[in-house]
């Protein structure tokens, strides 16, 4: 971490001075004293203010260095101009730590501003939350140093947003919820403190077992994987849920490869994520199911769930989920279904998921729920209530309840309607119960469960190290380029790199007239394919530009024919030559490699399908370089085409192992060589078992 921080001074500070306290009720500053003062905190509090009088009953002083005892803790609202002053006096009176609530900086092109602020907490070793930020909460202590008002009863989630606009709905969603924080703050524009250093002061937190986040933009992604990698799949390991704001492509700079246009922020965060076990939401919704469901229920410990419901449609619904989430019914273990044979109703079903009838009351749920809960074949389960004439809702939440300590499972309750079921999920979620409106979120939220128990299980996280390369050779290649002002390498030059990296690429020449054209017809004693090469052409045979199986004495025919075609279809465009490469054996599959740079998240890996349909069908899975073997597993086996790679219709299975090694080997590339903007190899030739993979064409692009 660039500088020491005093997390403990920030969310359990003993005094507390609010600069910027204001006299008038309805301000920002007004608020702040007032939650710091109203809501339960028992520390000292000291309003500072310039003009000076009382506000709350509370003596106000017109400097913080008018006050002569300690303070741990100072949240400032004074205008952004006259913050880093406001700053400068606290470091001097021994303040270290403070939450900047101003606006002002950053946000509106004030850099310069907030860089002020940054050397003035640097220089006082203050840890320094905002600015431009709602504030923090810590209901431990009851301390309110936010504008929010409402506080939150305590609990083990800990909550961080980018969003301070959005917390204060968060926060009343929660108590509508019946949630629980350890911590809850809004971190602004994260000057100093960002998501990194709250995340590892959240994983060795005693009070927080989950951790929700609410993202903008991160940076750093190296790190946050390497980080929150440590926090999920730690000894100690605690859930991160993530939703992340907008899923635009990022950045408005031009691509030059097939790679750099399927690219985009979301394919990188959603990278990120699979890469370090944050699970990714959609929704707010989404969000507190998960939270809630892991907040409140133990690990589960398989994949096989049990439903209970007192309506069939319900239970066909939360079936479909099942089955699509990667989840399994669970088969009910014979003792089971003998019981609930005896105690239930004829016309009920006993098999999985188990229909107790519309008339069903309390005591049939207190019965369905004993018997599943304590069959060894359930690992989670569902209960299902739609409110009917017979249905004694009150009463099944309070049996429900009865139960809370003798079920070890993870139980997700779903009491269908509004007004006619608030009163009892109330109950339920006042006695620690995960409750959903709808059944289809209790079987998504089961369904991350054991995508969580998946990954800490996980043992392979090292990376990849090859030796068998040569970079000072790329390096010379390089910088033999860029002495040119060469930024978009040709077919060969590529090919060139690539093969020092050694990538397996295809033996081919540049052909830039006709005497060379004459040369390659004897270079070559197998057929060839002509393409063209030209910076202003990616899609090369929509132009005419790629003539197949070319036998070596026809060469410079041909390559006259391609470059006559290409000129006529597209006249404007740059053309350097034509590369020929020898042909590949049809055997396999085409795919498309790739490196492409996000000016935030780094270097993103692409593998997908290849050949001329990668932008039609978008077939494509990403990493963030550095990969390890479980990423580039995830990547290959995220693939929609992947059941081809195991062999169809009597089809041998491809060489899977060997496109594993070449992912992790470019990403190896990518991280060596930060001048490297984008590589695309495409098509890459995917050979049978053991025979390899192929590069037959390729192209690589360097920062400018």
């Amino acid at each position: 971490m660039p500088m020491p921080h005093h997390f403990r001074t920030l969310f359990y500070p003993k005094s507390v001075a609010v600069i910027g306290a204001s006299h008038t009720p309805g301000t920002v500053g007004y608020s702040l004293l007032q939650n710091v003062l109203q809501q339960g905190y028992t520390g000292k509090v000291y309003p500072i203010n310039i003009k000076g009088g009382t506000i709350l009953g509370l003596p106000v002083k017109r400097q913080i260095s008018h006050v002569t005892e300690l303070i741990d803790l100072v949240i400032i609202a004074v205008p952004a101009q006259f913050v880093p002053t406001v700053l400068e006096e606290a470091g001097q009176k021994g303040v270290k730590a403070a939450v900047v609530i101003s606006a002002g900086f950053k946000e509106i092109g004030k850099k310069e501003l907030e860089d002020q602020l940054v050397t003035v907490a640097e220089k006082y070793d203050i840890t320094l939350i905002g600015p431009n930020c709602l504030g923090f909460i810590n209901p431990e202590i009851m301390l309110n140093a936010s504008f929010a008002n409402i506080m939150p009863k305590a609990g083990n989630i800990a909550f961080m947003s980018q969003s301070g606009a959005l917390c204060s709905t968060v926060l009343d969603y929660a108590k509508s919820m019946g949630l629980g924080f350890s911590k809850f703050m809004s971190i602004g524009n994260k000057a100093c403190i960002g998501e990194l250093e709250i995340l590892e002061y959240l994983y060795h937190d005693p009070k927080t077992s989950v951790i929700m986040m609410y993202v903008e933009e991160l940076e750093e992604a190296q790190k946050m994987i390497a980080l929150a990698r440590e926090i999920t799949h730690g000894k100690k390991h605690k859930p991160i849920l993530m939703l992340k704001a907008g899923r635009t492509a990022a950045g408005s700079q031009a691509s030059q490869s097939h790679t750099g246009s399927l690219g985009g922020s979301d394919a990188a965060y959603s990278a990120l994520c699979a890469q370090s076990g944050i699970i990714r939401v959609d929704t707010i919704s989404e969000l507190f199911d998960l939270a809630e469901c892991f907040s409140e229920n133990t690990l589960i410990k398989g994949n096989k769930v049990a439903v209970i419901t007192n309506a069939g449609g319900p239970g066909v619904l939360v079936t479909d989920e099942i089955s699509s989430k990667g989840l399994e019914l669970a088969q009910l273990s014979p003792e089971t279904i003998n019981h609930l044979s005896k105690h239930l109703p004829q016309s009920a079903n006993t098999h999985n998921p188990i229909d107790i009838l519309g008339d069903a009351k309390a005591d049939r749920y207190d019965l369905a729920i004993q018997a599943v809960a304590a069959d060894q074949n359930v690992d989670g389960i569902i209960l299902i209530l739609t409110p009917q004439a017979m249905t004694e809702i009150e009463a099944t939440a309070k049996i429900i309840i009865s139960h809370r300590k003798k079920i070890k499972k993870p139980l997700i309750i779903t009491f269908m309607g509004d007004q006619s079921v608030q009163k009892a999920n109330t109950l339920l979620n006042n006695a620690g119960f995960t409750t959903t409106t709808f059944p289809e979120p209790a079987a998504k939220a089961l369904a991350m469960m054991n995508y969580f128990r998946n990954w800490i299980k996980v043992r392979e996280l090292s990376g990849y190290r090859f030796s068998d390369v040569h970079s000072e050779k790329v390096n010379k290649i390089i910088d033999q380029e860029l002495k040119v002002d060469n930024r978009v390498l040709n077919v060969e030059i590529s090919s060139k790199l690539l093969a020092e990296y050694g990538f397996t690429v295809l033996k081919s020449r540049m052909i830039e007239n006709d005497d060379q054209a004459r040369r390659a017809a004897s270079t070559f004693f197998q057929p060839v394919v002509l393409k063209i090469v030209s910076p202003d052409i990616n899609h090369k045979s929509d132009v005419g530009g790629v003539e197949l199986n070319v036998s070596p004495h026809d060469i410079p025919r041909k390559y006259k024919e391609v470059l006559a075609r290409v000129k006529a279809n597209q006249p404007r465009a740059r053309l350097l030559g034509i590369q020929a490469v020898e042909m590949v054996e049809s055997t396999g599959l085409d795919l498309i490699l790739g490196m492409t740079t996000d000016p935030k998240m780094g270097k993103l890996i692409a593998v997908g399908l290849g050949g001329i349909y990668t932008e039609v069908l978008k077939d494509v899975a990403w990493g963030i370089a550095p990969l390890n073997k479980y990423d580039t597993d995830r990547m290959i086996h995220s693939l929609r085409a992947h059941p081809i790679f195991d062999g169809l219709r009597g089809e041998p299975p491809l060489d899977t192992d060997e496109l594993t090694k070449m992912l992790g080997r470019l990403s190896q590339l990518a991280m060596r060589f930060p001048q490297i903007k984008e590589i695309d190899m495409n098509p890459v030739r995917i050979l049978p078992e053991g025979e390899g993979v192929k590069v037959l064409d390729a192209r690589v692009v360097l920062f400018d």
